[in-house]
């Protein structure tokens, strides 16, 4: 059930991906209430099914309370759902509740907010049960099919949500489950949170943990249109080069970020909007690299961190001037924007204390099962027990694993510490060839394997 839940948790959210849809936040500055809004294409479903959808991915179906909210949505909505379809909406009718009657009574939002501001649509006469057929049970909400109009009104209609129909969905996420006044598909979308598995709820909150605060790896997901890829903001204390900064992402299984399409350099540069990542305006490094005598300022630029082709440029860069008067053949952000800037391998630190962050991006899918490694790992399905950002089940034992006596020969000495340490592993274990946790006839053939010399 919950990878049936999942695979349409994924088409529903790839469907809104596909038409440029992303989530956006009300933002409190505005006048909001921070929660985030996303509105998905019409699918054939009936309102509990979207129900279930919306609530397994950490979500609700919105409840509108005010016009400003209705006015905030609208755009998305306009922009999502075709004329003569409806958006189904978080309310529903009770028959149990003392308020009840037709057609009026009883409504109530899924979140328990107050039943206090209405927007039925006037066209025809709502709510109005004139549901077709031998029932009158339109005990659902929805925006109606006059909703998508030029007036942008955004009216409601109750409809008979037991029945399939070909709707749209508002989806509203305003969980915080740790009480820090922020919600939290935020704080997953941002990495300030946790969020390995993807449910859109914090893995802090669902372990019962107390939450810090920090900067986590995150996804972008394939059913919000990404490449499956990880992502990671790293801050350092003092100015890290370029080299020392490809060696630290590279040391934990990954690389300086490569980004390759628009897309990319908006989910990217988010990451960087946070504490630590900017001196003055020079911010985190990326991958891009000049190739030495190709030509100044212009030259020729890679990915010389992945090896990605070169295939966009971020708007408005300035990645190709040579400003500081010595050759600037590596890429970073700069001036607290999607801004590209070429700069001197060693981070220029007389300049603002020189570039002191990096963004590291995870791809690699050594077991060639779909899914990025990195991951797998943070979610505890593949083991890396040495901490390399590389399961341990890709990296394939050599001679000098299994030179435990660390004399470059495999031998005797080699097969008696092998021998003692046999069986689970223990904090002394240097045995364990295959990094499965166990001394075990594995390793002993790994080992014998590899008898003799090994190579200097």
């Amino acid at each position: 059930m919950k990878n049936l839940i999942h695979t349409a948790v994924v088409t529903l959210f790839a469907t809104s991906a596909a038409h440029a849809q992303q989530a956006v936040q009300w933002k409190v500055s505005d006048g909001g209430n921070g929660h985030w809004y996303l509105v998905s294409a019409p699918e054939n479903r009936t309102w509990q099914s979207w129900h279930d959808l919306v609530t397994a991915f950490g979500g609700h179906l919105a409840t509108v309370t005010s016009a400003a909210e209705r006015d905030f949505i609208q755009p998305s909505v306009r922009n999502m759902i075709p004329l003569n379809r409806g958006a189904v909406l978080g309310a529903r009718q009770d028959r149990n509740d003392p308020t009840w009657s037709e057609p009026s009574g009883g409504w109530q939002w899924v979140t328990g907010e107050p039943w206090s501001w209405t927007n039925w649509t006037t066209f025809v006469a709502n709510p109005s049960n004139s549901s077709s057929g031998e029932c009158s049970c339109e005990d659902h909400l929805s925006l109606g099919r006059w909703a998508v109009t030029e007036d942008g009104v955004g009216n409601w209609n109750d409809y008979n949500g037991n029945l399939t129909v070909e709707a749209g969905a508002i989806i509203e996420w305003s969980a915080d489950c740790n009480s820090d006044g922020i919600v939290d598909y935020g704080q997953c979308y941002d990495g300030t949170l946790p969020d390995y598995n993807g449910n859109n709820v914090p893995d802090c909150c669902e372990r019962g943990e107390a939450c810090v605060v920090g900067n986590y790896p995150v996804q972008w997901r394939i059913e919000d249109g990404g490449n499956g890829h990880w992502y990671q903001l790293r801050t350092q204390g003092l100015t890290i080069a370029w080299q020392s900064a490809d060696a630290v992402a590279k040391a934990d299984g990954g690389y300086l970020a490569s980004i390759l399409s628009e897309d990319e350099d908006i989910f990217v540069f988010r990451l960087s909007d946070t504490p630590g990542a900017w001196q003055g305006p020079l911010g985190p490094w990326l991958g891009g690299a000049q190739i030495p005598g190709s030509g100044e300022p212009v030259g020729t630029w890679i990915w010389l961190s992945s090896g990605d082709p070169w295939t966009y440029a971020g708007p408005n860069s300035d990645f190709a001037d040579n400003g500081s008067g010595v050759d600037e053949n590596r890429l970073h952000y700069v001036d607290h924007a999607r801004r590209w800037n070429d700069i001197a391998e060693d981070g220029f630190p007389e300049y603002f204390g020189g570039i002191r962050s990096l963004l590291i991006e995870w791809s690699a899918d050594c077991n060639n099962d779909g899914v990025v490694d990195y991951g797998q790992i943070l979610q505890g399905q593949l083991a890396d027990n040495d901490v390399d950002g590389i399961p341990d089940v890709c990296e394939q034992p050599t001679c000098v694993d299994a030179d435990i006596y660390r004399d470059f020969n495999v031998n005797g000495a080699d097969l008696g510490i092998l021998l003692s340490q046999w069986g689970p592993n223990t904090p002394l274990t240097e045995s364990d060839i295959n990094n499965d946790g166990v001394v075990n006839g594995a390793d002993l053939g790994l080992l014998l394997s590899f008898w003799g010399p090994c190579p200097n």
